[in-house]
């Protein structure tokens, strides 16, 4: 009998998913690794699409949020702008179809100056929540996009558990005041 080879593993610094070991480009400033980084753009495949249900369109929320790198002024912006996102969905009835429209709302023109608005917020541990690898397991379309909302979900509620009162401070100025 032939030995079959297991494929090295890695563990993505972002997440902490368990992934094949594999070469290939990663996000400029998320933190994550290149399997997780695959995973996360292999969702757009057309060949292994998602359901099109509606939280498909914060995905890109929640991979930001666990995977949200290292104190810059980049990473600060990118975390809280998309946990603004998921608060605005998930919290104040917002459309996940408006998700783009909060994406857009803190970095509008102002009298206050657009950086430093937000600061670092330490990222809470993300053991024992799903990550983008268990989305991209999912069977069916359908499957994936169940997953992919339960994903989203259980991002949020790590962070809110942490940080829910900062980002809510954010969303209420930054999204909902008509002046900033």
């Amino acid at each position: 009998m032939t030995p079959t080879a297991v494929p090295d593993v890695g563990t993505c610094e972002g997440c902490g998913a368990v992934l094949p070991v594999q070469d290939g480009p990663t996000h400029r400033y998320m933190a994550s690794s290149a399997a997780c980084w695959a995973t996360f753009t292999g969702l757009s495949d057309p060949h292994r699409p998602l359901a099109g249900a509606a939280f498909d369109a914060l995905i890109v929320d929640a991979y930001a949020a666990q995977h949200p790198g290292r104190p810059s002024p980049q990473t600060i912006n990118s975390v809280a702008i998309h946990l603004m996102v998921l608060c605005g969905v998930l919290e104040h009835s917002f459309r996940p179809d408006q998700a783009l429209w909060v994406r857009q709302r803190p970095g509008r023109p102002s009298r206050l100056p657009k950086h430093n608005r937000f600061h670092w917020l330490a990222p809470p541990a993300f053991t024992s929540i799903l990550t983008v690898a268990d989305v991209s397991r999912g069977e069916t379309p359908a499957r994936r996009s169940d997953l992919a909302e339960q994903w989203i979900r259980e991002v949020w509620s790590t962070w809110a558990a942490a940080h829910r009162p900062q980002v809510e401070n954010w969303f209420g100025r930054y999204v909902l005041s008509e002046r900033v």
